[in-house]
C-alpha cells in the first residue's frame, strides 16, 4: 500500500540523550526517526524526530502528519522541571492548624528515597528539599472533619485577602490542601473558585482532584508538585499543539501517562504530574502487547538508554501497578506502573572517588549536551558509551542519530585520564566501567525480583533502549536468566515511543471508599456507579463519535491494622453479597500469591480503602507486521572486528552481521555483535541468538558462558551462520 493511502499513528518520547520517533501503520508495518534531544527546547527535537521519521520514507513531515490519526507524546519535561527544581513558585493554602504538614511529612523524612548509604550514615542523612518556601505557605480558617462534615465554613474574603498577598509576593501557581477535603471537597472547590475569580491565568491544583485519597502528607504534595510544573507543562503542551497544527496536524495532540494508556492535552494541562515516567511506562506496555504473542507472559523489562536504565516485572502479562510514588524523595500519590530507574545508562559518565580511590559510574550523565567523549561535541569526561567504543562494541566508523560520528581518539583519551588516577591502561579502564555498571544494573535487577520474592530464573529479561543490547547478557546470566529478548531488532532502540504510538486512550477515576469486611455492595455499588458515569462522559468528550470503550472495575483492599493494600480487578455485572464476598476471596488469593502460602487470615478482617474505573479505547491496529527486515533471511558476517571480551580477558576478533539482514529464522553463537542503525546486540560468549517470525532476537543464555581458548572461534561462528543459511534455504542474493 503507497504511504499516502496510510493511516498512521505516531509515537514520540523524549529521553535524556536522544528523542525518539516510531510511526505505525494502520497495517502494522513501521519505521522510525531519532534525533539527539534539544535540552533547551524539548519541541523543537519532537519534531525533529517525526521529520526524520518521515524522511526515511521519502516524505516531507506535512505529508506525514496530514495522514496521521493519532500524535501522541511521552514527555520528560515534567519530572525533569522537579529534578532540577525550575518550576514555578508555589503557594499552598492549609487547614489552619496543618501548614507544616509537608514539612512534617509522615516522620519517615530522612529514610524516603534516600541511598543506604546515608539511611546507615546519619551525618549525611537529612530532610529533603522542599518544593515550597515555608513563608508561602498560609493557613486558612475552616475544617472539615473526618465523617465529611463541614465545622468550620470557609471565608472567601479571607482566601482572597490570603491569596493577593501570596501573588503580590512572587507566587505563580497555588495549590489547595485542607483536610478530609477527599471526603468533601466543597471548601477547595470554593477557594479554587476565588483564586481563579481574582487571577484567571494562575494555575490552580486542588489535593482531592490529583489524589483522592487518606493520607494529608502524600495527598499536599502531589497537589504541590502538579502545581509546580503546572505552568511549564501548560505552556509546552500549547505550544506542541500549536506546532502540529501548523504542520498540518488535524487532531488534537495525546499524552502517555506513567499508568499506561494516553490522556487528552487538556487533561495533562490540567493535571501534568500524570506524566511522570511515561516513557519507561510505554516501553512495559509495548512489551505486554508483544511478548504473549510469542510465548512470553512472565517478563523482566529493561530499558537503558542515554541516562538510565528503567525496569519493571510484568507477571502473566500484567505489570504491577502502584498508587504511590517517590520523587526527588518526597512521597506522593500518583498512579503509576511500577518501574525503577537507576543513572546507568550510555551516557552515565564514570569518575574518579578521592576518598575510597575507586572508579565509580554515575548517577550523573553527559546527556545530550556535551555528550559523550566520542561524540565530538565537548564532552572531556569518559562514559559507558566511550567504554564500549574503546572495548570495540561499538563500531568506530558508525554514524549516530543526527549524524554524530563517533571518535575512538577522543574516547581513549578520556578514559586515559581516567586510567592514570588508578594506575590503568584505556582498555582496562574501559572494561572496569562497562563491569561496574553491568554489576549496577544487576543490583536493580535484584531488588525487583529477589528482593520481593521472585525467582529471576523464572522470568525472561526484555531488553530495550539504545544501549541495552551490549550489556544485557551480562545481567541476565548473573540472575540466571534463561532468555533475554531484543524485541523487533533496531525498533528496540525507540521501543518506548512505539509502545506510545500502539497505545490506547485510557483514564482511571478514582473514589475512597472505606468498608469493612463483609462488604457493603450498596456501598460498593454507588462507587462503582458513579466513577462510571465520570468515565463515560469523560471518553465522550475526548473520543469520536461511536468510538467503542471498555470499562474496569477495581478496588484496593488490605486486611485490618495493616498499611500496604493490593488492587483487585473487579467483575462487571450486579454488585450484591456473593459479589462482594468475591472480592475479599479473590484478594486473599492474591495476598498469599504475593506472600507465601497461609499468609492470608480473613478472620482478621478486610478493608477497603479505593475504587477505581478505568475507561479505555482499544486502538484496532496490528502490532505484528514489521518491515524493516529483508525477507532474503540472514546473511554471512560482513566483517570482523577485534572485541574485548571480559570472559576472555582480551580482544578476540569477531564476527560482526548487518541486523537488518539477520532475519527470521538465522542463528548465530557467540562471541558475535549484531549491528543495527540506532542499536547494536552482543551476543556472549557461549551463547545463541536466534530470530524469530516477528523479528525479534531471542538470546539463549548459557549457564556459566564459555571461556575462549583462541580467536579462531569467530571462524566457527562464520561456518554456523552459513550452516543456517543453507538450511533454511532463505541465503540471500
Amino acid at each position: 500500500m503507497p504511504h499516502s493511502e496510510r493511516i498512521y499513528s505516531i509515537g514520540v518520547d523524549i529521553g535524556g540523550t536522544f528523542t525518539d520517533c516510531a510511526v505505525v501503520g494502520d497495517d502494522g508495518s513501521w519505521f522510525t526517526g531519532k534525533v539527539p534531544t534539544t535540552p533547551i527546547d524539548r519541541s523543537e527535537g519532537f519534531f525533529s524526530a517525526i521529520e526524520d521519521a518521515a524522511a526515511s520514507q521519502g516524505m516531507s513531515i506535512e505529508d506525514l502528519l496530514a495522514n496521521t490519526q493519532r500524535l501522541a507524546h511521552g514527555t520528560t519535561v515534567g519530572i525533569n522541571a522537579l529534578v532540577t527544581r525550575s518550576g514555578a513558585r508555589v503557594g499552598l493554602l492549609a487547614t489552619k492548624g496543618h501548614g507544616d504538614a509537608i514539612r512534617i511529612m509522615d516522620n519517615t523524612g530522612r529514610v524516603t528515597g534516600a541511598s543506604i548509604e546515608e539511611i546507615l550514615d546519619y551525618s549525611r542523612s537529612g530532610l529533603p528539599v522542599p518544593f515550597i518556601d515555608g513563608g508561602d505557605i498560609v493557613e486558612v480558617n475552616e475544617r472539615i472533619d473526618s465523617n465529611g462534615e463541614v465545622v468550620v465554613s470557609l471565608d472567601e474574603a479571607e482566601v482572597s485577602a490570603l491569596v493577593s498577598k501570596m501573588v503580590a509576593g512572587g507566587v505563580e501557581s497555588i495549590a489547595i490542601s485542607f483536610l478530609w477535603s477527599h471526603l468533601n471537597p466543597d471548601h477547595e472547590l470554593e477557594a479554587a473558585r476565588v483564586v481563579r475569580s481574582s487571577y484567571p491565568g494562575i494555575f490552580v491544583t486542588c489535593s482531592h482532584q490529583v489524589a483522592p485519597r487518606i493520607g494529608e502528607y502524600p495527598r499536599t504534595m502531589s497537589a504541590v508538585m502538579n502545581a509546580y510544573i503546572g505552568p511549564l507543562m501548560e505552556a509546552y503542551v500549547d505550544n506542541i499543539r500549536s506546532r502540529a497544527r501548523r504542520s498540518g496536524y488535524l487532531h488534537d495532540v495525546v499524552f502517555a501517562t506513567g499508568s499506561g494508556g494516553l490522556v487528552d492535552a487538556d487533561t495533562v494541562r490540567q493535571y501534568p504530574i500524570l506524566t511522570a515516567q511515561s516513557g519507561p511506562v510505554s516501553g512495559v506496555l509495548a512489551c505486554t502487547a508483544i511478548a504473549p504473542k510469542v510465548g512470553f507472559k512472565d517478563i523482566l523489562t529493561t530499558d537503558m538508554g542515554g541516562t538510565s536504565l528503567d525496569a519493571c516485572v510484568v507477571e502473566n502479562g500484567q505489570a504491577v501497578v502502584q498508587d504511590e510514588a517517590v520523587i526527588e524523595r518526597h512521597q506522593l500519590y500518583l498512579r503509576r506502573i511500577d518501574v525503577e530507574s537507576i543513572g546507568a545508562g550510555g551516557g552515565s559518565l564514570a569518575w574518579y572517588d578521592e576518598v575510597t580511590g575507586t572508579i565509580k559510574v554515575g548517577p550523573q550523565s553527559a546527556g545530550a549536551v556535551p555528550g559523550p567523549a566520542c561524540y565530538g561535541r565537548g564532552g572531556t569526561e569518559p562514559t559507558v558509551t566511550d567504554a564500549d567504543l574503546v572495548l570495540g562494541m561499538l563500531s568506530p566508523s558508525a554514524t549516530l542519530a543526527g549524524g554524530v560520528k563517533l571518535d575512538l581518539a577522543a574516547a581513549t583519551r578520556a578514559l586515559e585520564r581516567l586510567g592514570d588516577k588508578c594506575g590503568l591502561d584505556a582498555v582496562r579502564t574501559a572494561a572496569g566501567i562497562v563491569r561496574i555498571v553491568d554489576s549496577q544494573m544487576e543490583d536493580l535487577l535484584r531488588r525487583l525480583t529477589v528482593q520481593k520474592g521472585r525467582d529471576p530464573g523464572d522470568l525472561s529479561v526484555w531488553a530495550f533502549g539504545g544501549a541495552a543490547g551490549l550489556h544485557a547478557g551480562v545481567y541476565s546470566r548473573g540472575l540466571g536468566v534463561k532468555n533475554l529478548v531484543i524485541p523487533m531488532g533496531d525498533l528496540a532502540s525507540v521501543w518506548s515511543a512505539y509502545g506510545i504510538a500502539v497505545s490506547d486512550m485510557s483514564r482511571t477515576f478514582q473514589l475512597p471508599l472505606y468498608l469493612e469486611s463483609p462488604l457493603d455492595p450498596r456501598a460498593l455499588s454507588e462507587a462503582f456507579a458513579e466513577l462510571e458515569r465520570r468515565a463515560t462522559e469523560y471518553a465522550e468528550r475526548i473520543l469520536p463519535e461511536g468510538a467503542q470503550i471498555q470499562l474496569r472495575r477495581s478496588a484496593e483492599l488490605k486486611f485490618a491494622l495493616q498499611f500496604y493494600s493490593l488492587e483487585i480487578e473487579a467483575p462487571e455485572g450486579d454488585i450484591d453479597a456473593a459479589y462482594a464476598a468475591s472480592l475479599v476471596d479473590q484478594f486473599e488469593e492474591r495476598y498469599e500469591g504475593r506472600y507465601g502460602a497461609g499468609s492470608g487470615y480473613q478472620a482478621a478482617g478486610v478493608t477497603t480503602s479505593t475504587v477505581s474505573v478505568s475507561v479505555t479505547a482499544p486502538q484496532s491496529r496490528d502490532v505484528s507486521t514489521h518491515t524493516l527486515l529483508a525477507a532474503g533471511g540472514p546473511s554471512l558476517p560482513e566483517s570482523e572486528r577485534a572485541v574485548f571480551w571480559p570472559e576472555v580477558g582480551e580482544f578476540v576478533d569477531t564476527p560482526i552481521l548487518d541486523g537488518s539482514r539477520f532475519a527470521p529464522g538465522g542463528w548465530i553463537s557467540g562471541p558475535a555483535i549484531i549491528e543495527y542503525p540506532d542499536t547494536s546486540v552482543a551476543v556472549r560468549p557461549g551463547d545463541r541468538a536466534d530470530v524469530d517470525s516477528m523479528g525479534n532476537v531471542i538470546v539463549t543464555i548459557a549457564k556459566h558462558g564459555l571461556r575462549i581458548a583462541t580467536s579462531q572461534q569467530a571462524e566457527v561462528n562464520v561456518a554456523q551462520v552459513g550452516a543456517a543459511v543453507r538450511s533454511s534455504g532463505k541465503e540471500s542474493s
